[in-house]
């Protein structure tokens, strides 16, 4: 049975709404509604069926207004589009997983028409070359260095996700970076490094995307602001989880510490992607389709599995959404392709994965895109 919020008389304690307004009463909100019973209002929405939360998982930008003309308070969860990961070379060398969509979690009261954007998964390199057959380390330098683009990926980064006023940003989660390939960098291979490098000194960790981290650190972050006629309070920040690192690659000689990736416990077994709570998950490194583990032995399966969201998960159960990150290829055995994850969740490590002595081969060319992000609305009352 649904409350009806105006019969009651009791007084409910309001904070931040400006104009020296401190408390507000059931009783001053005749004939306020609970907005969620008719979804008319929300298009672009799904509610979760027995509850007040309601959900944007398409990317694209959305108009809301709430119904009862700001005595509504809902509370936002912001995140960004997941990024992607590299392409697969052939083979052999295992590629870094995703980092997961940043994530911002605010109340929020306002009569104001908002708009609510939600970002796109990045792309694979092959997603915009086809036939692409060496890797392009111009679609890894622009995912880390060019300026933001809205709700629309930046190459490899996902878009990011927002609530806006008019052109004013109130919440903003930016998209999680690619995952890159070979991170270790040994002579002879190529100069990947020195695009690793780049989103630390003058790309996606400079320009705040990643919550100012270093590299390897591709997990998306997110930020709130204070815009007139919108009261935002209770904000809470969440980093995007880090995509789980390739197959073995800092056991070789020549790896300084500081180009270890996080989550690389050592040689063998490619890593789960990063889990996280209110923001997208890391997707799971790739393994390589030798199989190695520690021990030297092949013909074992060793992608990484994508991270969780238990945060977004209780938000969205029983809307059949599964917030996660996508898992590395070969992670079930070697003939398993990368996924894509949910929820702003990192693309898995796209490494190959189909049999090598098969001679059946994948390409660089490979086209895929991450997980879209979502925007979660939770009804709290008046």
């Amino acid at each position: 049975m649904k409350q009806d919020y105006w019969t009651y008389n009791k007084p409910l304690s309001v904070t931040g709404l400006g104009g020296g307004a401190t408390s507000l009463s059931f009783a001053s909100a005749a004939g306020a509604v609970n907005p969620f019973d008719d979804m008319s209002n929300f298009t672009g929405a799904t509610k979760i069926s027995g509850t007040d939360i309601i959900y944007y998982s398409s990317s694209g930008s959305y108009t809301f207004v709430d119904p009862n003309n700001g005595l509504s308070k809902f509370r936002f969860t912001v995140v960004g589009g997941g990024g992607a990961s590299d392409g697969d070379n052939y083979g052999w060398f295992a590629n870094t997983g995703g980092g997961g969509g940043g994530g911002v979690r605010a109340e929020i009261q306002s009569a104001e028409t908002l708009t609510i954007g939600v970002g796109q998964g990045g792309g694979s390199a092959g997603f915009f070359t086809s036939g692409l057959t060496a890797r392009d380390a111009s679609w890894f330098n622009a995912s880390i260095t060019n300026s933001s683009n809205g709700i629309n990926r930046v190459k490899g980064r996902g878009g990011e996700s927002f609530v806006k006023k008019s052109t004013d940003y109130v919440l903003k989660a930016t998209g999680g970076n690619t995952g890159v390939t070979r991170y270790h960098f040994l002579s002879g291979y190529d100069n990947h490094i020195t695009y690793i490098n780049a989103a630390s000194s003058s790309g996606y960790s400079h320009l705040g995307l990643n919550g100012n981290r270093g590299y390897f650190y591709n997990g998306g972050y997110g930020y709130s602001y204070t815009v007139s006629g919108v009261t935002t309070s209770n904000a809470t920040y969440h980093y995007g989880g880090i995509g789980g690192c390739a197959a073995h690659n800092s056991s070789h000689s020549g790896v300084s510490s500081s180009h270890i990736h996080p989550l690389d416990n050592g040689a063998g077994v490619a890593t789960n992607g990063e889990n996280t709570t209110y923001s997208g998950a890391g997707g799971g490194g790739g393994g390589d389709s030798s199989g190695e583990t520690p021990s030297g032995s092949t013909g074992v399966p060793n992608g990484g599995t994508g991270g969780t969201a238990s945060g977004l998960a209780t938000l969205l159960s029983g809307s059949g959404i599964t917030a996660a990150g996508g898992n590395g290829s070969n992670r079930v055995n070697l003939y398993t392709i990368y996924t894509a994850g949910a929820a702003g969740g990192g693309h898995g490590g796209a490494s190959y994965y189909l049999n090598y002595s098969g001679g059946v081969y994948t390409q660089w060319g490979d086209s895929f895109t991450a997980a879209e992000g979502i925007v979660i609305v939770e009804f709290l009352g008046f």
